[in-house]
């Protein structure tokens, strides 16, 4: 019994580690489309564009503290994502997977040479 207490314990310290380490750089489509949504519920009268420059923007620079942020890499992130990732993206139909691999594929790639 003992032994199953300490390998559940071991798990979860794992896996909140993962959680924390993990979520440094990469751009989260849970994140872009919790956001979208909430947005899109509270401000249903802006802009077809503004909830999802406004949650770009929030996903990109998440968890980074503000005297952290790499003035060229998450700048040069946000302007090329803004570009080239949201240009289809709704509300109604966020398309999370596509924005999420342009911003962590092209934009990433792009920002970085």
């Amino acid at each position: 019994m003992e032994g199953k207490t300490v390998k559940m314990i071991s798990l979860m310290v794992i896996v909140m580690l993962g959680m924390f380490v993990g979520r440094s750089s990469a751009f989260s489509k849970d994140c872009f489309v919790g956001c979208l949504v909430q947005c899109a519920i509270t401000h249903p009268n802006k802009h077809i564009l503004e909830c999802p420059f406004t949650c770009l923007k929030k996903c990109i620079f998440e968890g980074t503290p503000a005297n952290k942020i790499e003035s060229h890499g998450h700048y040069c992130k946000l302007g090329c994502a803004a570009s080239n990732c949201i240009n289809k993206s709704t509300p109604q139909d966020p398309r999370g997977d596509q924005v999420e691999h342009c911003v962590n594929s092209y934009c990433t790639k792009k920002c970085t040479n």
